[in-house]
Parts: C-alpha cells; structure tokens; sequence
C-alpha cells in the first residue's frame, strides 16, 4: 500500500474516470446491470483501505497519501458526473437514482459486513480472492453515489446530492473503521513503519511539502495519546453519519407501518374499491380511492378511514373518495332512460381547498414546476391546481400521459420548495394516455375514464373521443347492458365543453387537438 509507481497512478485515475462515466449513464438510464459493471470498475476502495492500514499502523505518508487521493477522487467523480448531466438532454428521476437518495442504518450495518470482506481480500493474495473482491465491490456502492451526488449537482437537486453523499459517507467510514481495527488486530502495528517510509521517500523523491506534513503528522501520532487519537478520528465520523443514518430508519419503518395500516383500513370498507392511491412520506398521508356506491357511501367510508388511520398519521392528512355507479345505480339508470333528463353526474364535489394560495404563489409554482417536469415520460403540465394546506403548499400538476412515481414526485416538489423557500408537495393526476375500452362486465375502466373526463375540464385543450355503436332504430331494442353503459358514458360527460361523439365500437380517449375516427 505505501509503494506507489507512476504505472499505478494512470491505470488508478483511468479505472476511475471510466467508472464514472459508466456508473452515469447507467443511473439516468436506470439500469442495474451497466451501474454494477461500473463497481466492478471502480478502483477507490484501495485507496479508502490504505487509509484504513494509515490509521492502523500510525504512517503519516499513507494517512496523507491516502487522504489526499480520496479526496481528489470524490472532486473528480462528482464533478465529471455533473458535467455529464448537464450534457444530457433529459434529467428524469429514476428508481436507480432515487435508491441511492435515502439511506439508513441498515445501509451501514450492510457497509461494515462487505467492509470486512474488503479487507479480507486486502489481505490475501489476489488469486485467492477474486470472487470476494468482487463481491464486496458489488455490495459496498462508492461511485455510483458519488456520481448521484454529481447528478444532483448538475440538475440543482440539492436534496438529491445530499442523500446519495450521506450514502457515499456511510460507506467510506464503514471501511475506514473495520480496515483499521482488523489491520490492528491482524498485527501490522508492529510493521516497522519509519524504515518503510524513510525508503519509499528516497525511491520516489516525495515533495518537500509532503515530507512536511508528513513530520507533523508524525510528531501528532508519536505523542502517548497517538493510538487513541488514531482510534477517535473515524468514530467521530463514524458517530456523525449515524444521526441522520437513524432518522431515515425511523422514517422507512414508520412509512411500512403506516401503508399496512391504510392498507387494512381499505380491506376494511364496506363497499368494494376499484381503486386505491396511497401516499405516505414526511409523516403525511394521502389517500385517492374510487369506490363503487353512492355520496353517502364515499363520506361513510372518508370517516372510517380518517378514524382508523389517525393514530399512524404525524403530519397532515388528505383522503379523496370518489364514488362510482355500482350495480343497483345502474338499474336506476335503465329505468330512466326514456326520460327527456339526463342522468345528474355522478361525482362527489371537490373539496374547496383550505386557504387558496395567491395568484403570485401560483404563477411561482407553475413555472418552477414546468422548468423541472419530465414531459418525455409525463406528458406537459396542462394544469396546476394550488392549495395551501397548513404549512404545506400543494400543487396538483394535470397532465395527460403517465403519473409520476412517488420518488419523482417529492424530487420535484423539493427543488420547487428549495426555489420558493417554502415546503411543497406535487401531486400527479395523470389523464390515461390509452384508449379505454368500457364494457358492463369490466368494471376496470371506470377509474381512469371518471379521472380523465373530471380532470380533461380543468384543461383548455384536452377533448374526450367518446365512441359508442349506433343506437338500434325502429322496433329493434338496444341491450340493457349497452343502454345503461350508454346513458352512464353521456350522463359523465354531460356539459363538458370539449367532447366529440363518434360512431365504433366503445371506446373513451382523451386528446390533445381534434379525435380522429
């Protein structure tokens, strides 16, 4: 370790760069298998354990060494990772960038058991450990959270590059404080350290710089308290990463606690749900349930859930209960179908929000949040809706295309709320991007067909293609099933100002410009 040629410098600094560019691309790509073939590549776990065997054996030139190598290598990959993003032209957050954001306690009890096998393999011949080393570099990720890290720096995504520097520390100190009681324990302090220095200095010709400190350092470690000092320095890092380390388990075992118990109190409702949207971060809960039934049933069923989850919940609570035509509505519907009205709308009214925010909030976050929104994936925001809710501001982005997932979600409502000094939350209502087919044995179609009609209004330009056969004429009769699903599709509609009726077999899409036939 304390031997270092020029051969080892290039080939270290080239591993480096490589596996930087790989572990890049295959974060913003989200592939696992192209990010695991850049820890294969990656050289700084050598570096990290030498300062470990540094710390163990009290060598200043390897302490320094080390250091300093580790240091530049965390300012090369981040700064490469940053440039290669701000290269890019797309920045959607992924589930591997978002993996890498979040870390906790158990990330580095996992750090200290593969820290172990890294100084396992450091320890015995290369031959007979090829398959350890690999593995430990699989298990304990040092670039690819660095290259997070970058990624958050490229796209202004601070609490991004926090996380993934949490999880790149957790494992630096992992290795660092095993390293250096195992190279303890296996008895390299007896290594005489200042012949092996005194030599390697005259070979190399260190810079009288480095020979300064070096004695410094020296001088710090020769002192009767030099082993403990040596002892102290990574366990106050160890001890500093372990805060927030333990917060985010708390965190991530009140989220699973929480879901179980919102999932139960879904099993539990009366009426059968068609549907179920549950969002639980933060200490807040949200909840978007269509639930097939009456008005009476969507508030029965607001005040059940609102009872049996209160005791889970930390922060706000929000629980939407959309109700939906079940089988007895439709009989009611059939019967009704010779009468000149049309049948009443169906859904329950939106709640009026708490405090309306103001029109200079609004306009803050409409183009804060179209500057950060992944409209290759999302499709454009057609609509955002602003509430204030408490501390909260909500922003409900309508957009026709694919909803977002909850990991990019709260990465654009913090770079909002990190724009607006304010804590934001973005939610996704997402208008089906698909052709739904509806039909009376399939009640699956009846969610996203409600959503997209209901939130289509709130747009200026997405119309709904409603295709229906034509009706029978004469004394040939139309199937009740048809009749009803016919009435139930033109009772939704109702006065929507952007409809478009044409003639085929059933079908409902939403559209941006005119429906083709």
């Amino acid at each position: 370790m304390l031997h270092r040629g020029p051969v080892e410098v290039t080939g270290y600094w080239l591993q480096l760069v490589v596996a930087a560019g790989i572990a890049t691309l295959g974060l913003v790509l989200g592939s696992t298998a192209v990010v695991i073939g850049a820890m294969l590549v990656a050289p700084l776990m050598g570096p990290i354990l030498s300062l470990g065997m540094g710390l163990a054996v009290g060598s200043p030139f390897l302490v320094l060494r080390s250091g300093v190598r580790v240091v530049l290598s965390i300012t090369v990959v981040v700064a490469f990772s940053a440039a290669i993003t701000r290269l890019l032209p797309f920045h959607e957050m992924n589930a591997e960038i978002a993996a890498r954001t979040t870390p906790t306690a158990l990330d580095l009890a996992t750090a200290v058991f593969c820290a172990v096998a890294g100084v396992y393999a450091a320890m015995r011949p290369s031959s007979d450990v090829a398959t350890t080393a690999a593995g430990t570099s699989i298990g304990i990720s040092l670039v690819p959270p660095l290259c997070v890290t970058g990624y958050g720096a490229g796209t202004a995504s601070w609490s991004v590059a926090y996380g993934a520097g949490l999880l790149f520390s957790t494992n630096f100190v992992a290795i660092v404080t095993v390293g250096m009681a195992a190279f303890a324990a296996a008895g390299f302090a007896r290594v005489d350290v200042a012949v092996l220095e005194r030599t390697e200095a005259e070979e190399t010709g260190d810079a009288r710089l480095t020979r300064a400190a070096a004695r410094r350092l020296s001088a710090l470690f020769a002192f009767k308290g030099g082993p403990w000092l040596r002892l102290l320095m990574p366990l106050v890092l160890l001890a500093a990463v372990f805060v927030p380390l333990r917060r985010g388990l708390d965190e991530v075992a009140w989220q699973i606690g929480a879901r179980a118990r919102v999932r139960d109190a879904i099993a539990a409702l009366p009426g059968r749900v068609v549907e179920s949207r549950v969002r639980v971060e933060r200490g807040d809960v949200g909840l978007d349930i269509f639930l097939l039934g009456s008005r009476d049933d969507a508030e029965s069923a607001k005040r059940a859930l609102s009872t049996a989850i209160a005791p889970v919940v930390r922060g706000d609570v929000r629980i939407d209960i959309h109700a939906v035509p079940d089988a007895d509505d439709f009989e009611a519907l059939e019967q009704s179908l010779h009468k000149p009205a049309p049948p009443v709308p169906i859904m329950a009214p939106t709640p009026a929000p708490e405090k309306p925010a103001t029109l200079d909030v609004v306009a803050a976050i409409g183009a804060a949040v179209e500057a950060r929104w992944p409209s290759d994936a999302a499709g454009w925001p057609l609509a955002i809706d602003v509430r204030r809710s408490g501390d909260l501001l909500e922003a409900r982005v309508v957009h026709l295309g694919a909803p977002l997932d909850a990991a990019a979600r709260e990465t654009i409502g913090k770079a909002v709320g990190q724009d607006l000094e304010e804590e934001v939350v973005i939610f996704s209502a997402a208008i089906a991007a698909i052709t739904l087919q509806p039909t009376a044995a399939d009640s699956a179609w009846i969610a996203p067909a409600i959503t997209g009609i209901e939130l289509s209004r709130r747009t200026l330009s997405v119309r709904v293609c409603l295709t229906m056969p034509d009706a029978p004429t004469g004394r040939k009769a139309e199937p009740a099933k048809d009749a009803t699903l016919r009435a139930t599709l033109l009772g939704w509609v109702g006065d929507h100002p952007r409809v478009d009726r044409l003639v085929g077999p059933w079908a409902v899409r939403f559209v941006e410009g005119e429906c083709a036939e």
